[in-house]
């Protein structure tokens, strides 16, 4: 029989009837006019048919201007489909015709707790996505295309920095080639930023959850960002063939404790019926099917052939994922050609290519040699008429697969893909729009904000008698630059100059976790610098002039 814990939702009553056949009883949850039914057959899973309407929220237009000029972000609901319009006429009584999708792109984001096994997973479907394609002749070896970048990455097992790769693959039986550009996340909080700027190019998440652990903290960070987005989610429960993994997934504590996890985080009833996928990232196995995976779990089938490897969970983007919907730009100067309209979630700069920039082309084409033209996120759509942009030649257009950075092959890049360029104006920052100068858009698209740092430190250049014994940069104006450069596309960061000392800088950050990073990146690159202890950046409520702590909740309510 299921055990289910007498806490499992609040307001929820337990009940127990039987069904049309008596063999098979169910328990039932009740809450107000929505119900769970849980099979007590062992081998059944939590049918998740619960909706939470307390939740449902219409929202607005995710490029429409309101009445000041600003921009606001949301998303209108056509036929169950999430639209991100790029002007208030596009409504929810916007023609179907009007839109149009790209299907043979997915664009979908990996998120877990820290350690729960994404990038494993995403090295796995790297190595499917390469074997489809080249009809499993040639096969990757197992140090190519790794997800972890840089050393800190590797020996501390953890994902810093969020990347973007590319998946050309190709189902059985279908000979159509898809794309699918799958974004590595970071779990931790402390790199927030990279979170909630990676999710607006995607339309679909992948929720990887540690079968043994089950839904931790920073699971739950960067789940609630998904699905305020509106995010359709796909659960994997990683590391099923652990010794205490499977105990748990039978008893239906993890579903359990996922239902909580998206009830409580205001998960529509779309969301809440997601697909389960029993996954081994390391023994490279994935399935739906419960019982196929307690098989593979407890050693008693192996690993063979297609239907039970990773493409089992390439098929499940494929067939789950909405495909990105493009809605055409009304009032433009030009009617018959859409406007190219891009927005920038990752800047850089190369040695050789100039400035870079990545993100998600959302309305238009973009080509080699196009003069494109930059609107900064916080110009107003009448500031733009008066105001001369900066523009510059798309000299590259280039896609990442693996963490190796690759030309397109195809000479035009169109809305849906995620693509990066090079030629972009000096001046881009992330959050800034990239529009045709030719045929531009009159306003900038919104990028969500950031949220605000909680902790400060000094840094400085050492200045002790023992300086230059372990580092080659000991100059304050260099350490200076360097922490400005960081800021360029760490967006989360932020530098000023220190009031007490003006050799020194004040960094502000989300965490002791992100400065822990930047500070031992400085060290490897030979900088020698001297560190504050990190200070609590203290707030005034506006209601009762208090001095406010940030804080982090540590855990969920059982």
């Amino acid at each position: 029989m299921l055990s289910i814990r007498k806490s499992l939702l609040p307001g929820l009553r337990l009940s127990r009837r039987s069904g049309n056949n008596a063999a098979l009883s169910s328990i039932h949850l009740t809450h107000t006019k929505n119900e769970v039914s849980i099979p007590s057959n062992e081998s059944m899973r939590m049918h998740r048919c619960f909706s939470s309407s307390l939740h449902s929220k219409s929202l607005d237009a995710l490029f429409s201007p309101s009445s000041d000029g600003m921009n606001r972000r949301g998303m209108n609901a056509i036929d169950g489909i999430n639209v991100r319009a790029f002007s208030a006429a596009v409504s929810d009584d916007t023609n179907m015709e009007e839109l149009r999708k790209v299907h043979h792109i997915r664009n979908v984001a990996i998120v877990a707790h820290v350690d729960h096994g994404k990038t494993t997973i995403v090295d796995e479907l790297l190595k499917c996505a390469f074997e489809s394609v080249n009809n499993g002749e040639e096969k990757i070896q197992s140090d190519d295309l790794v997800m972890d970048c840089g050393d800190l990455e590797r020996e501390r097992g953890i994902t810093i920095t969020s990347k973007v790769t590319r998946l050309d693959y190709l189902q059985t039986g279908n000979d159509e080639r898809k794309i699918m550009n799958v974004v590595d996340t970071p779990g931790h909080s402390d790199f927030a930023g990279e979170v909630d700027r990676i999710l607006t190019m995607i339309d679909g998440v992948c929720l990887v959850v540690d079968a043994a652990e089950g839904a931790m903290a920073q699971t739950k960070y960067v789940l609630s960002r998904a699905l305020k987005m509106g995010l359709k989610p796909i659960v994997i429960l990683n590391k099923c063939d652990k010794d205490d993994a499977w105990g748990r997934i039978e008893d239906g504590e993890v579903e359990v404790e996922l239902f909580e996890t998206f009830d409580s985080l205001g998960a529509n009833e779309e969301q809440m019926e997601y697909v389960t996928v029993y996954a081994s990232g390391k023994a490279g196995w994935a399935t739906t099917d419960m019982d196929v995976a307690r098989e593979f779990a407890k050693g008693t089938k192996q690993v063979d052939g297609t239907e039970t490897s990773m493409r089992v969970l390439l098929d499940t983007i494929l067939d789950n994922i909405p495909a990105p919907v493009i809605a055409s730009k009304v009032g433009i100067s030009d009617p018959s050609i859409e406007p190219f309209a891009m927005a920038a979630t990752t800047v850089g700069r190369d040695n050789f290519l100039g400035r870079l920039c990545t993100g998600r082309i959302y309305s238009g084409s973009i080509s080699k040699n196009d003069i494109v033209a930059l609107i900064p996120r916080d110009m107003t759509s009448e500031e733009i008429e008066k105001a001369t942009l900066s523009s510059s030649n798309v000299t590259g257009m280039f896609v990442n697969r693996g963490v190796s950075r690759t030309e397109l092959e195809s000479p035009i890049a169109y809305a849906g893909d995620i693509v990066t360029l090079a030629g972009v104006p000096d001046s881009i920052a992330v959050g800034d729009t990239l529009t045709l100068k030719s045929n531009p858009i009159d306003h900038a698209l919104h990028t969500p904000p950031i949220n605000p740092p909680t902790l400060s430190m000094e840094i400085g250049a050492n200045t002790s008698p023992l300086a230059g014994q372990d580092g080659t940069i000991v100059a304050s104006a260099r350490v200076r630059e360097r922490l400005y450069s960081e800021t360029d596309n760490n967006v989360t960061l932020s530098v000023s100059k220190s009031e007490t000392d003006p050799e020194r800088s004040v960094v502000h950050a989300r965490g002791e976790l992100q400065l822990g990073i930047l500070i031992e990146q400085m060290r490897r690159e030979g900088y020698e610098i001297t560190v504050s202890p990190p200070k609590i950046i203290m707030t005034k409520c506006e209601s009762t002039g208090k001095d406010l702590e940030p804080f982090e909740e540590g855990k969920f309510l059982r």
